[in-house]
């Protein structure tokens, strides 16, 4: 494989720290969810509504709409426009007053955040020949582990020292400078092998929906995603609930445990499925289907740890499998449709996975936490804990919390028999469903 060019490693670099600052903003939530729950005098069901429905919600709802428009105009200007977008509302964060203020803000936040994928990811398809495209867009989802470790340290150290609403302001700040770089430095590349007038979007709809493989991949992402989101938004409140951690430890072992694991199988899964794959596209569903496998019994014996050090070691090589292919999977569903549909296709993907992972899964998680913990303390549980916040009452509140939501990540984690099936599906009809047109100009499937 040949190396990049300058001009492709500064796309790679930008386009990975805006992912950066990207998942910084999204992920921040999970830093000091646990310091505005108590503030406030949340539930584990609101935590998870304002970390992830409030989010998930728009940014799934936005993504289709914004990825039309990027069938049509400037790429690069919508991702321009969006960076900007959720860097302020971040800011605008750490002013909310109340519970509502900050539902208002998170929303926005997904508005923006809605588009960057579907465009980032037609923009690599034009630009990069199909046996590369795994490679960048794993190089660049990097930042999401940047992001999260970025966010999770300098974030609880923030946190710990200036307060909540100091991390978001500190973490908005940035995305608006790389606006302004990628704006004035990244031109727009030709939709060269496109022909004809955008499809509409019900063709889009029906082109997707008949595509088997599509589907699979689609249903398999969001299951993971339903576990690894729900996991990076609670993993915080289960570590300060169950062992004593300050927020400055716990985002700490989050950035070790989630954030670095992330990374490593990000960009190991998709070098290694460019390498192997070749005309052999079953694998693109397989591969995910084995790592998904090995993660499953990882995950489920981390939670049941009482050994904070050896969740954080089961929890990395779990996450490690679980997000090994996830990249590699956003970029294999665009050789499944035509080049114009590419955006749209891309949205409709990332629609899926965020409402099974952020919407879904965060509510779901949290619901089930706040009712095995009610079951965990007894009679009075919303009273003591969340109403009335007895000082007394205080360490018995903690442990039963802790309890409940170790016990809801445990069956949330089943889950993940799910993607194991959805990805078995994929593999034994992607081979015949890859679009003739995408291929690589030397002959390349």
């Amino acid at each position: 494989m040949k190396r990049f060019s300058a001009r492709d490693g500064w796309f790679v670099l930008l386009f990975g720290a805006i992912y950066t600052v990207n998942f910084i903003d999204r992920m921040i939530i999970s830093v000091v969810g646990e310091p505005i729950r108590r503030e406030f005098g949340l539930s584990d069901l609101q935590l998870g509504v304002m970390g992830g429905a409030a989010f998930a919600l728009f940014y799934g709802g936005i993504g289709i709409p914004i990825a039309r428009l990027a069938e049509r105009v400037s790429r690069i200007g919508i991702v321009a426009i969006a960076t900007a977008l959720w860097s302020a509302m971040t800011v605008l964060s750490g002013m909310a007053g109340s519970y509502a203020h900050l539902l208002l803000a998170r929303m926005g936040v997904g508005v923006g955040e809605a588009g960057l994928t579907p465009p980032m990811v037609s923009i690599i398809a034009d630009r990069f020949a199909p046996e590369r495209r795994a490679t960048v867009y794993s190089l660049i989802t990097v930042g999401v582990s940047l992001g999260a470790a970025i966010g999770a340290l300098g974030g609880g150290w923030i946190a710990q020292a200036h307060g909540w609403r100091m991390a978001f302001l500190a973490m908005g700040a940035p995305g608006l400078l790389l606006a302004a770089l990628l704006w004035l430095t990244i031109p727009e590349p030709a939709l060269e092998r496109a022909r004809g007038d955008v499809p509409p979007l019900g063709e889009v709809l029906r082109r997707v929906w008949a595509s088997r493989a599509f589907v699979a991949f689609t249903a398999g992402s969001g299951m993971v995603a339903l576990v690894g989101f729900g996991l990076s938004l609670f993993l915080i409140p289960l570590l300060v609930r169950r062992f004593g951690f300050d927020i400055r430890a716990a985002a700490l072992t989050f950035a070790l445990a989630l954030s670095a694991a992330t990374a490593l199988g990000g960009a190991f899964g998709g070098m290694l499925a460019d390498r192997i794959v070749t005309n052999r596209h079953a694998r693109y569903g397989l591969l995910p289907m084995a790592s998904t496998a090995f993660a499953l019994p990882l995950f489920l014996a981390a939670i049941q740890q009482d050994d904070w050090r050896i969740l954080a070691i089961l929890l990395f090589a779990a996450t490690f499998c679980l997000y090994a292919f996830l990249p590699t999977i956003m970029t294999v569903t665009q050789r499944l449709v035509e080049p114009r549909m590419r955006a749209t296709a891309a949205a409709i993907h990332a629609f899926g996975q965020t409402v099974f992972g952020l919407a879904v899964g965060s509510a779901l998680l949290g619901w089930m936490s706040d009712y095995l913990a009610a079951r965990a303390y007894g009679a009075g549980y919303k009273h003591d804990c969340l109403v009335v916040r007895d000082v007394i009452a205080r360490p018995a509140c903690d442990a039963a919390s802790g309890k409940g939501l170790q016990q809801a990540l445990l069956l949330l984690g089943l889950f993940l028999l799910l993607a194991i099936a959805s990805f078995w599906s994929a593999s034994r009809s992607i081979a015949g469903e890859i679009v003739d047109g995408d291929r690589d100009p030397r002959g390349a499937a």
